[in-house]
């Protein structure tokens, strides 16, 4: 009789950081070869377009998303913390910030109506996530179910809003709010759609992330709870405050995506669907695929924001086959990604007897 079972490990380094780059070669192929045979397309002609989408500065427009977001998802799932809801704290994120410049005097403000709309994005994201740790610890509701299952909830009170008392006068009947005045607007760069503002502030959280979670007290118990709660709360910390913690700079860092997507791309707020755009569910496939590693996030956002670019590079007219074959992709390698996780961390091991 064989008998089957888990047993957790560790591989060094140099053996996960490779793997990593063998996944994202290989989504790199199969994009290529899913839109060859979509378009009938020469390879070589594919592969000369997805060069070109790693080389647009465009691609600076979705990194701006997938940072923050993806660091914040960083610092929940370092903690064991599922966290499925960036998608949602983007969204409501959105609406803090169009709250602030199209509702307050501040808005009209210069420099103090941007930073006052992105705090307050912040802040909703945050608020967001801790209903959903706050009915985990304490009514032990699963934060994967409640966190997604917010997701929807955000896009509606959105709609809601654009739909109804927020719908801008000079619309013309489309959903949406009036745009958000230029005081409080960032500057995209000229010719592009993305600000130096928020990809410079993106990558000061990197160095601000690593720091907290690998030289602070906190952020190295944050990482033990993934290990065991019980020693964490032996090291004199409350393990349900530090879940707390993790999870509410995790909703506040998309929120600030979320902030900083009004602010820079729209300009006003839009219907939830079109806010999130699947962005807060992608960033859970840039989290992993960097290992939670604050630093790599970098690479893997620029990866995923390359592949979005190419999409929009290979779709024709008004179609969302270039749209759907980047999905496919994210997903194939999201699904290589879980697969080499499970490898890295557990091996299978057979025991034969009677």
């Amino acid at each position: 009789m064989v008998k089957v079972s888990i047993a957790r490990r560790e591989l060094p380094l140099y053996i996960t950081a490779p793997l990593r780059v063998v996944i994202a070669m290989l989504g790199l192929l199969i994009a290529i070869i899913a839109a060859s045979l979509t378009f009938n397309q020469h390879p070589t002609a594919t592969l000369s377009l997805l060069i070109n989408s790693f080389l647009d500065l465009n691609v600076f427009r979705y990194v701006t998303v997938f940072l923050p977001t993806a660091l914040g998802l960083i610092i929940a799932y370092s903690g064991g913390l599922w966290n499925l809801g960036a998608e949602g704290q983007i969204v409501v994120g959105a609406m803090g910030a169009a709250f602030i410049a199209l509702f307050t005097p501040l808005g009209a403000i210069e420099y103090a109506g941007v930073a006052t709309s992105l705090l307050f994005s912040s802040v909703i994201g945050a608020a967001w996530a801790l209903l959903a740790i706050i009915l985990k610890i304490y009514f032990g509701i699963n934060e994967a179910l409640t966190t997604l299952m917010m997701n929807y909830i955000a896009y509606y009170l959105v709609d809601y809003l654009v739909y109804g008392p927020w719908r801008g006068r000079g619309v013309y009947g489309y959903p949406e709010t009036d745009m958000i005045p230029v005081q409080c607007r960032l500057q995209r760069v000229p010719g592009y759609s993305f600000s130096l503002h928020t990809l410079i502030t993106s990558l000061l959280f990197i160095i601000l992330i690593f720091l907290f979670l690998y030289r602070t007290r906190v952020g190295i118990s944050i990482r033990a709870l993934s290990s065991s709660f019980r020693a964490v709360e032996l090291s004199g910390l409350s393990s349900a405050k530090l879940a707390i913690l993790a999870f509410t700079l995790s909703g506040a860092l998309a929120g600030f995506a979320g902030g900083m997507e009004v602010l820079v791309y729209h300009r006003k707020l839009v219907p939830g669907a079109k806010i999130g755009a699947g962005m807060g569910y992608t960033s859970i496939m840039v989290a992993w695929l960097s290992s939670l590693n604050p630093i790599a996030v970098l690479i893997s956002a620029y990866y995923v924001s390359a592949l979005y670019i190419f999409s929009l590079a290979i779709q024709i007219g008004s179609t969302n086959v270039g749209d759907a074959i980047t999905r496919m992709v994210i997903g194939s390698i999201f699904l290589l990604t879980i697969i080499s996780e499970f490898l890295t961390r557990y091996r299978i091991v057979l025991r034969f007897g009677k």
